[in-house]
C-alpha cells in the first residue's frame, strides 16, 4: 500500500474547481486558485493522478440522445452458485454489457452488472435462459428512469457524515432524460467509445487507422465538438475522496413511500461532504453509487435505521476496490447502430443462441 497522501488546502480547492468546471484550461486554473505558475498546477495535477485521486478527463454519455428508438440503461443484481470464471464468459456474449462488479457477501455469491438495452423484455429473457441453465440462480433487473447525477467530494467536508438532513426540502432541478434530436454519422459513432474512455484525439486517429478507417484529425475533432455541442457527451473527471485502496465503494438501493422523499434523499445523501456519489432513480428505487471512507459504510445501516421513511434498502459493497481480477468494465458497443434509420437495436436472439452453443460446448462441466 502506498504512503498516506496529505492533501493541502490548495490541492483541495484545485480538485473542487476541476470537478465543477472540467473544461478549464491550466491557465484558467491558475487564475482561480492560489497557485502562481502553470507549471505548479501541472505538477499538482500529475501528483493527484499518480495517487489516483484524480482520473480523466472522460466524457459521460447521455445515451437517450443517441438514437430514435428507446434505449435504456439497466442495473442487475445477480446471484450464482458458480465461480465467476465460469459465469462471466457467458455475460460477455451479451454485447451491450457495460460492467460487472462482484459484491462482498458472506452468504451468497453476488455481482451487479450494467447493460444498455433496446428491449428490456428481451434482456430479461436472456437472463432467464442463464437461470434455467443454472449458470445463475436468481436476478433482479432495474431500469434507470432519470439522468444520472454525479457529485464530487468536498475535501473540506466530513469523512463520516450523519444523514440527519436526508429528507430536508431541496432546490428542484431537472433530472429527466433528454431525447434524440441530432443525426449521427459513421465518424461520430466510431469515435464515441474512445471519447467515453478519455482517449486523446491523436490516439483515436492512430487506432482508427489500424481499423482501416480514413478519418482525418479534423474530422475526429469536429465529431467531438458536434457531440459536445448537441449534448450527447459531457466532459468530466472522476475524483475519489481518498486514494482508491483507502476507499469503500458500494451501491445503495432504497425505497420510501413517497417519490418526493426518495428524490430528496438522493440529493441530500452526504451532500457537501467528503464522499463521491452518483445517483439515479430506478423504477421507484433510489440508487446511489458511492465512494467514501470505510467508516461511513460501516455506520451506514445504523444511520439509515433512524429514518422511518425508508421502508426498504439494499447495500452492495464492492468485493475489491480498486477493481480486481473479476471486475469487468468494457467499452460501449455500437456495432448495431443503423445510420439510415438512426436506431440502435441489439440482436438478443443471437445472444441466446450463442449461450446455448457455449453451454453445449462446455457440456456443463462446471465447478462450484
Amino acid at each position: 500500500m502506498r504512503k498516506p497522501y496529505r492533501m493541502s488546502d490548495n490541492e483541495k480547492e484545485l480538485l473542487h474547481l476541476i470537478g465543477e468546471h472540467p473544461d478549464m484550461s491550466v491557465k484558467e486554473l491558475v487564475a482561480h486558485t492560489k497557485y502562481k505558475w502553470e507549471r505548479t498546477v501541472k505538477r499538482k495535477l500529475k501528483q493527484l493522478k499518480e495517487q489516483e485521486i484524480l482520473l480523466g478527463p472522460f466524457y459521460d454519455l447521455n445515451y437517450t440522445k443517441l438514437c430514435k428508438n428507446p434505449l435504456h440503461k439497466l442495473v442487475c443484481i445477480v446471484e450464482t452458485n458458480l465461480n465467476y470464471d465460469t459465469v462471466f464468459p457467458y455475460l460477455r456474449i451479451i454485447e451491450p454489457l457495460k460492467w460487472v462488479y462482484p459484491v462482498l457477501s458472506p452468504h451468497k455469491r453476488l455481482f451487479t452488472a450494467g447493460f444498455f438495452s433496446s428491449n428490456d423484455a428481451a434482456i430479461r429473457d436472456v437472463l432467464q435462459l442463464l437461470k434455467d441453465c443454472n449458470i445463475i440462480t436468481d436476478y433482479i433487473v432495474r431500469v434507470w428512469d432519470t439522468k444520472r447525477i454525479i457529485k464530487h467530494p468536498n475535501f473540506f467536508g466530513e469523512v463520516n457524515p450523519s444523514l440527519d438532513n436526508l429528507l430536508d426540502p431541496r432546490e428542484y432541478f431537472d433530472i429527466s432524460l433528454p431525447h434524440y434530436d441530432t443525426v449521427w454519422n459513421e465518424c461520430d459513432i466510431s469515435i464515441l467509445p474512445y471519447m467515453e474512455g478519455g482517449t486523446k484525439l491523436v490516439e483515436i486517429l492512430r487506432e482508427e487507422k489500424k481499423q482501416r478507417r480514413t478519418w482525418t484529425y479534423d474530422q475526429i475533432k469536429y465529431s467531438r465538438e458536434k457531440m459536445v455541442r448537441n449534448g450527447l457527451i459531457e466532459k468530466l473527471y472522476v475524483i475519489h475522496p481518498f486514494p482508491p485502496e483507502q476507499c469503500a465503494h458500494f451501491q445503495l438501493f432504497f425505497k420510501t413511500g413517497d417519490i418526493d422523499f426518495t428524490e430528496r434523499a438522493l440529493h441530500n445523501f452526504a451532500e457537501g461532504e467528503r464522499v463521491s456519489r452518483q445517483y439515479v432513480l430506478c423504477e421507484g428505487w433510489g440508487k446511489i453509487t458511492c465512494m467514501s471512507h470505510p467508516l461511513f459504510l460501516k455506520d451506514l445501516n445504523r444511520n439509515l435505521d433512524r429514518i422511518d421513511e425508508i421502508v426498504e434498502r439494499e447495500i452492495f459493497p464492492k468485493r475489491s476496490f480498486p477493481p480486481g481480477r473479476y471486475c469487468v468494465d468494457q467499452p460501449s458497443d455500437y456495432t448495431h447502430f443503423n445510420f439510415e434509420a438512426q436506431t440502435l437495436k441489439y440482436p438478443y436472439h443471437i445472444y441466446e443462441e450463442e449461450i446455448k452453443e457455449k453451454i453445449e460446448r462446455d457440456q456443463l462441466v462446471i465447478s462450484v
